[in-house]
């Protein structure tokens, strides 16, 4: 079974919420988290990673904490996220939280 190892996602800039608070890290199943705003040329977007897992980590885990903390966004923010696993896998995902459920397509 793979563990996942890291979990990187953006979103617009202009979409995240002031004083929104940093996410459970534990309850993710990770030890590390940082914040990042990053200015391009395109869009600024904000940048949540996740890294160190914990032993219990679980991609299940992730995504039901990933579906409480998006409540604190507006419904339909989109959002792109990358997950690394321990065997080198890497999914990209386009998602959004829309209807009360977490909605991911594959980037390829």
């Amino acid at each position: 079974m793979m563990s996942m190892t890291s979990v990187t996602i953006t979103v617009p800039a202009h979409l995240v919420p002031g004083g929104l608070p940093n996410p459970n890290v534990k309850a993710f199943g990770f030890n590390g988290f940082e914040r990042s705003f990053v200015n391009s040329d395109q869009d600024d977007i904000t940048t949540f990673a996740f890294f160190s897992p914990a032993a219990s980590c679980t991609e299940s885990q992730f995504n039901k904490e990933l579906e409480k903390y998006f409540w604190h966004f507006a419904k339909g923010t989109p959002f792109n996220m990358t997950k690394m696993f321990d065997d080198q896998t890497v999914k990209h995902r386009r998602c959004k939280y829309l209807n009360e459920q977490l909605i991911q397509e594959s980037i390829v």
